[in-house]
């Protein structure tokens, strides 16, 4: 397939679309769009028929690319999309000055000095607007505030990263951290920060000049941390103006008394930030051990130590599942009791057995 592809992406660099789509066709065939592979071909296939105006299969197959697996073809996707959907503007035809026709035809014989002598051209009419006027105080203002509008959400991206520690048996303990890239404190934060206080939800709000906002929580059960989460996250869309959906968190546990069986359950639909920059929302869970006990989708985690890192997919819904074992103190002291209190017996059968009788008090 690489040889097929290759030749194909030759012929689109030197123009020739058809032979390039010609070259395509089978090999889209037989590779469909969810592969990695479908995924590259299509997106020559769309510059193909980008090149010969096609625009209407560009537009349909950017719309399935936009959901593929692979972040940098689909942002690519993305991009393609917003410039074959824009609307195209008609150039007005004041805008273009049209050059006179001029007859370069033989003529016979001398034509008469009035006739040999050049016209000038008719003036054109005036624009309906009328003459050119220097910009008024009003225009600078609003042009101003469309600029500083665009700075303030250009430069209003966030990076958020979410921490979950397993600190026992049905226990965990939260904390997110909200860095602002501009390195100034963001509206959004400000007012989810005031918010939080306001609810009075279980968190520790910390913010810096450097514009990070750290949120901490307490140890606490399953069920409360849950409860915690959902709010939130609803505060936080209130907060931006996005209605999020609500996050499922779970922890299913089964008591072997030596230990608990733990598997947590994470799911976060992130369908309505389908806009916001690949890697810039992440999730960080400790301890686990073992990633083949670790099932995520769509981005696979990765291990550092004994601390699991998931990134999100923004615009899909991400789901995780960790499964592990959690010794219990509690169910490892009481079997150690139970076996020195076995061998006590076991010694004291002994005894008996070799006729020193049962230990008593001196008289």
């Amino acid at each position: 397939m690489s040889t097929g592809l290759a030749a194909a992406e030759r012929a689109l660099e030197r123009g020739d679309y058809g032979l390039c789509l010609r070259l395509l066709e089978p090999l889209a065939a037989a590779n469909p769009i969810t592969e990695p592979e479908g995924a590259a071909i299509r997106m020559v296939m769309v510059t193909a028929w980008m090149g010969q105006g096609d625009e209407r299969k560009a537009i349909t197959t950017c719309r399935l690319l936009t959901r593929c697996k692979d972040p940098d073809l689909r942002n690519r996707a993305r991009q393609l999309l917003s410039v074959l959907e824009a609307p195209s503007l008609e150039r007005p035809a004041r805008w273009s000055m049209q050059l006179p026709t001029l007859d370069m035809a033989p003529r016979m014989g001398k034509g008469s000095p009035s006739s040999s002598r050049r016209r000038k051209p008719t003036p054109p009419p005036p624009p309906p607007t009328g003459p050119t006027q220097a910009p008024s105080a009003g225009f600078a203002v609003l042009v101003l505030t469309v600029l500083l509008g665009l700075t303030l959400l250009l430069s209003g991206c966030v990076r958020v990263k979410a921490e979950i520690d397993l600190a026992g048996p049905d226990r965990l303990a939260m904390s997110w951290r909200i860095n602002s890239l501009s390195g100034h404190s963001l509206p959004w934060q400000q007012n989810f920060a005031k918010a939080l206080r306001t609810e009075g939800l279980n968190w520790t709000v910390q913010k810096d000049r450097t514009g990070s906002l750290n949120l901490i929580s307490p140890t606490l059960g399953s069920d409360q941390a849950a409860r915690l989460m959902r709010s939130s996250v609803e505060l936080a869309g209130r907060s931006a103006g996005v209605t999020l959906p609500t996050p499922d968190l779970s922890i299913v546990e089964r008591n072997w008394l030596i230990g608990v069986q733990q598997q947590l359950n994470l799911r976060l639909d992130l369908s309505p930030l389908a806009e916001f920059p690949a890697g810039d929302l992440q999730v960080s869970i400790t301890p686990v051990h073992d990633l083949q006990q670790v099932n995520s989708s769509p981005m696979t985690g990765r291990l550092e130590g004994d601390v699991l890192l998931w990134v999100l997919d923004s615009g899909s819904v991400n789901q995780l599942q960790i499964r592990r074992w959690q010794w219990s103190p509690l169910g490892l002291g009481s079997v150690l009791i139970g076996l020195l209190l076995l061998l006590s017996f076991l010694l004291q059968s002994m005894r008996v057995r070799l006729g020193f009788g049962y230990p008593e008090l001196p008289s």
